[in-house]
């Protein structure tokens, strides 16, 4: 079990790092390793992982014989990618403390600046892919994975929504990353932008197997799970989800939609 983040930020961005996310992690390895690809890393490239988790994306792109910093805010995260690149010929990896939307990095720093479902979790998401723009050299590589409002997720985030209260932050405010136009919006003046619809499958015994780890357990919709007192509430919540769960569960597998945006950075940042 993880630690407990210890800073005010640590916390509104703890979505990941919540209850048993090292285990879900695995499910997110092709993800990862696609992501690294699209980004077309090559050996002595310049990388940069914004909101690293685990480490995976940041050890797939070493493994392609880049030069790579690793960055998280929860630093409970950080020893598990510490931990996990000690099992690996690869132990020279940066590993760094801290925030997505204030990268402690210069201008044009990396060739390659990437994120698997991470800068889209934090507070300041927007600030976070301004911040992207800003450390990635001019015709230098940003790409990104983010869960799609029009997938799995956010079919579980609209039955969410419906008995639990978002006063304090907005549930669907890293699913709307998963919309291209929304990117356009936000990245497209200062760089290229294309983007690849693709699934995730998630192995799952059963349905309920899937809603116990990543919802109950670990995952974006664990926080918000947490905060529903009533048992007849959450009850109720969980038949609901099953039930949307059905229509995406087949042959042991799960199908989550989710985007995958790439960038090449025009140097007007």
């Amino acid at each position: 079990m993880n630690t407990a983040p210890d800073t005010g930020t640590e916390r509104a961005t703890y979505t990941w790092s919540a209850g048993r996310y090292p285990s879900l992690a695995p499910n997110l390895l092709p993800a990862i390793a696609r992501l690294v690809s699209a980004c077309g890393v090559d050996p002595g490239n310049t990388v940069l992982d914004v909101g690293c988790g685990t480490g995976n994306a940041a050890l797939t792109a070493r493994r392609a014989g880049a030069t790579v910093t690793g960055l998280d805010v929860t630093r409970s995260m950080l020893e598990l990618a510490r931990d996990t690149t000690q099992l690996t010929d690869y132990n020279d990896i940066s590993w760094v403390a801290g925030d997505a939307s204030t990268l402690p990095f210069p201008d044009d720093a990396f060739d390659v600046v990437l994120s698997s479902f991470g800068h889209v979790f934090s507070p300041a998401a927007a600030e976070a892919g301004r911040e992207m723009l800003r450390v990635a050299q001019p015709g230098g590589r940003v790409a990104f994975t983010a869960w799609s409002p029009d997938g799995l997720v956010g079919a579980l985030t609209d039955v969410l929504d419906d008995y639990v209260g978002h006063d304090d932050h907005d549930p669907w405010a890293h699913l709307r990353w998963g919309n291209p136009e929304f990117v356009r919006d936000h990245l497209g003046d200062a760089c290229e932008l294309t983007f690849e619809r693709r699934i995730a499958r998630f192995r799952y015994v059963s349905p309920e197997h899937f809603w116990r780890n990543f919802a109950e357990e670990a995952g974006p919709l664990s926080p918000a799970l947490r905060a529903l007192d009533d048992p007849g509430a959450r009850s109720a919540l969980r038949e609901d989800a099953l039930a949307t769960l059905d229509e995406w569960f087949a042959d042991n597998t799960v199908r989550v939609e989710y985007l995958l945006a790439r960038g090449v950075v025009d140097g007007t940042v």
